[in-house]
């Protein structure tokens, strides 16, 4: 059942782990946010206040997330435990988000059990509106590995104009109108009104170059080629 408001995870409260998260790695509470935690409700907003505290529990969430990865690397926690206490204390929802970027983590610090996590992430479900959208739950973990590359220079209509052009035949399987207003809802919620990205005849260059560069750092680098 999904929760209303976030509360946070017993477990994870109790947890006292010996070495700290290195403070650098702040930095990634605003890119999980802008790419995957944009429209997710951790909290009932309608005040300002409210808002205030919604992003405050999302940034809690994420950060969780990243410090239970850190605690994995260094073998003080373990996946077992990890996953039955997830399970027990997060809704559907949740449960699939704090997966994912402990599964982002993992692999960012070349961790092979981040495969165990993957698990768990198609036990949750490819859903929707995804699933309309890409061609399967692989073309979306790159689509978002890309993104994450992107987000330090903050997400706007260009760089999905340029997505578009270059992954329409290759991770997308939508038209380009619902592309579009996916874009729109999912990653630029404060640009207001949808435009059409789906135009471009030419890849631009500064981000071409950006996305290129992680291309070749991803591990499976076919799934970027038309088919």
């Amino acid at each position: 059942m999904k929760q209303k408001q976030w509360k946070e995870s017993t477990w994870i409260s109790s947890l006292k782990l010996v070495k700290n998260l290195p403070f650098e790695d702040g930095i990634f509470n605003a890119v999980y946010r802008a790419v995957l935690l944009r429209n997710v409700e951790f909290c009932k907003v309608i005040t300002i206040e409210d808002r205030a505290s919604c992003i405050r529990m999302t940034n809690k969430f994420i950060h969780q997330a990243i410090m239970i990865a850190f605690g994995i690397n260094n073998k003080e926690i373990s996946i077992k435990e990890l996953i039955k206490n997830i399970k027990n204390d997060y809704d559907l929802e949740k449960e699939y988000y704090f997966f994912y970027i402990v599964y982002q983590e993992l692999i960012r610090r070349n961790n092979s059990s981040s495969y165990l996590i993957l698990k768990e992430l198609k036990e949750c479900g490819f859903q929707e509106p995804f699933k309309s959208l890409f061609k399967s739950f692989e073309a979306k973990l790159a689509w978002d590995f890309l993104l994450f590359d992107l987000a330090h220079q903050q997400l706007n209509e260009d760089i999905f104009k340029e997505m578009w052009f270059r992954y329409k035949d290759s991770l997308l399987d939508c038209p380009p109108s619902k592309y579009s207003e996916f874009v729109f809802r999912q990653y630029l919620k404060d640009a207001g009104k949808v435009k059409i990205l789906t135009k471009n005849t030419k890849k631009q260059a500064f981000y071409s170059l950006i996305i290129e560069r992680a291309e070749k750092r991803y591990l499976h680098k076919e799934i970027f080629l038309p088919v």
